[in-house]
């Protein structure tokens, strides 16, 4: 899922705007959006496809924030930036982090635009915002921006919505590496897997599984090999991260006192996948339901 990079605490200011019709072709095709990046090249091109081939539509600086709308491939970003969107290629960009771990401020464009609790218009309306109104973005999902507002989080479509302040990367401060793009297809990868029986010592899904085999089966599947147990993973493999740096597939460890004995893979959104005990095999929970709130012993994050 990912190569990760140690990357220094730097801060990043940056005003720009994104079109608004380049994401409303987003939140109807549903394009999910790993997050951004910065361009690491005096002159990079923007190309009207994933090859050198291609037309080039546009131009973009070195150290431009862009928007990263899809990895197409591992060689070519599908991208946004200031309205502009194509196609460059994903070995000119640096600072690669996922949706979840940036920040700005949005203003919204039209009137009652509603804000929901998902990416979706079936969603339930969390609050209703007028034009001139400014809300905290921390992420974007399939075309719709996660924001902030007044100790509510919930979703609004980004064609209603302009980023008006800097854009600014959360680093990990604990040390870790950065967040990675893999991290999203390695969820796809074990998402795959819901549904699937329990077993205490299973490793595979013919066998089924047990919460430590799982996560190595899945880690194993992007050439990453963890210890055995729970207990192993979180005392051998990765490095400790906060809470407030998850990103999806960091691991997630349980248990009682300092005794871990479960392990899950984040999401995104408070939610996690994992093999949870016989009864209902591997599902998706979430972090901050009671029994894993008082669970919870810690998260590390596995640089590959």
């Amino acid at each position: 899922m990912k190569i990760f990079k140690r990357l220094l605490a730097i801060t990043l200011a940056v005003s720009f705007v994104l079109g608004a019709a380049a994401f409303t072709v987003s939140a109807e095709q549903g394009v999910i959006a790993y997050g951004a990046a910065t361009v690491d090249a005096s002159l990079l091109n923007i190309r009207s496809g994933p090859g050198m081939d291609y037309d080039i539509v546009s131009t973009i600086g070195d150290k431009a924030i862009v928007v990263i709308l899809e990895r197409t491939n591992d060689e070519w970003f599908y991208i946004n930036y200031e309205g502009n969107v194509g196609y460059s290629k994903a070995e000119y960009f640096t600072d690669i982090l996922v949706a979840e771990n940036f920040s700005a401020t949005g203003e919204v464009t039209a009137t009652d635009v509603l804000l929901r609790s998902g990416p979706s218009t079936d969603k339930k309306v969390l609050g209703i915002y007028n034009t001139g109104a400014q809300l905290a973005v921390i992420g974007i999902n399939n075309g719709w921006y996660k924001v902030k507002s007044d100790g509510v989080t919930g979703y609004m479509r980004s064609d209603y919505m302009k980023i008006i302040s800097g854009y600014n990367p959360t680093r990990a401060t604990s040390g870790a590496p950065a967040p990675s793009p893999t991290g999203n297809a390695l969820v796809d990868y074990a998402l795959q897997y819901v549904g699937y029986e329990y077993q205490y010592g299973g490793t595979s899904p013919k066998t089924g599984f047990d919460c430590s085999g799982f996560a190595s089966y899945v880690f194993k599947h992007f050439d990453v090999k963890l210890t055995r147990n729970s207990a192993g993973q979180y005392k051998n493999d990765g490095v400790k991260i906060s809470k407030d740096e998850l990103a999806p597939g960091d691991l997630l460890f349980f248990g009682s006192g300092k005794s871990v004995n479960h392990v899950g893979i984040y999401m995104g959104d408070g939610e996690f996948v994992h093999a949870s005990g016989e009864r209902v095999g591997v599902v998706i929970s979430r972090i901050d339901s009671t029994y894993y709130i008082n669970h919870y012993i810690g998260a590390k994050r596995i640089s590959f």
